[in-house]
């Protein structure tokens, strides 16, 4: 620890170290890396300067990039092929989940690392690298591990559960919520909405009775609103309650 560096410099340096931006939960917890948390307000103090420091350049919900390196972010063309199509969509609602997860406290997981919303890798967005290890491992090697994002709570179990669901028929979904059924978490599934009645037509099978109860859908537009107004800062309830 160095408590010479400034707050931005400590700052600066935990961008460096994930990639040129940062999440501002994930600046919270690793600025202790090079300095001290003084002063009565030490986290307003780091809000205040990512949101004023011209060095940095905020670039979503609640992540900021260093000036300096936005070309190595740029932001990836939409592609035209229809299965290409498919994953982009896919890795921007998993990446707008993972920004408004970080913004509302929780510390959050993909297992999909290297895809990029926005020219950020989402291993780079999720503040978790690893699923933490809250239940058999044979669990979490074999299902959990595998969802699209986790929401992990202060006491490091999972807390909202979401699958991002472009075409499939929403069965292997629902197979995982139900080994998840002894944990108190929500379960969300995120679709287009003309695919509403599917999943309600999955939720009702007896198959999946034990968690229907605790299963929500979400549409894509859904999310990409309440992405929209937290990132021209308005305030919005969370669709997620």
């Amino acid at each position: 620890m160095n408590s010479e560096l400034t707050y931005s410099e400590a700052i600066e340096k935990v961008m460096l170290d994930n990639g040129y931006f940062a999440p501002l939960s994930l600046i919270y917890r690793e600025v202790t890396n090079y300095r001290s948390l003084t002063g009565k307000t030490p986290l307003k103090t780091i809000q205040e300067r990512v949101q004023r420091d011209n060095r940095f350049t905020r670039i979503g919900v609640g992540v900021y990039a260093l000036t300096d390196f936005l070309d190595r972010l740029q932001k990836t063309e939409e592609p035209k092929q229809k299965e290409e199509k498919i994953e982009y969509q896919h890795a921007r609602i998993q990446g707008m989940l993972l920004e408004m997860g970080e913004l509302e406290g929780f510390s959050t997981y993909t297992n999909d690392k290297s895809k990029t919303f926005d020219g950020k890798k989402l291993g780079l967005i999720s503040s978790l690298k690893e699923c933490p290890p809250f239940t058999y491992p044979e669990v979490i090697q074999h299902s959990v591990r595998f969802f699209d994002v986790i929401w992990f709570n202060a006491r490091g179990f999972p807390y909202k559960i979401f699958e991002v669901e472009n075409s499939t028929d929403f069965r292997g979904a629902f197979v995982k919520f139900v080994e998840m059924q002894d944990f108190f978490a929500k379960f969300f599934v995120v679709a287009p909405d003309e695919r509403k009645t599917k999943f309600e037509v999955e939720n009702g099978k007896r198959a999946f009775e034990s968690v229907a109860k605790r299963c929500k859908f979400n549409s894509y537009e859904d999310v990409e609103k309440s992405y929209g107004n937290l990132l021209a800062h308005s305030s919005t309830k969370s669709i997620f309650d």
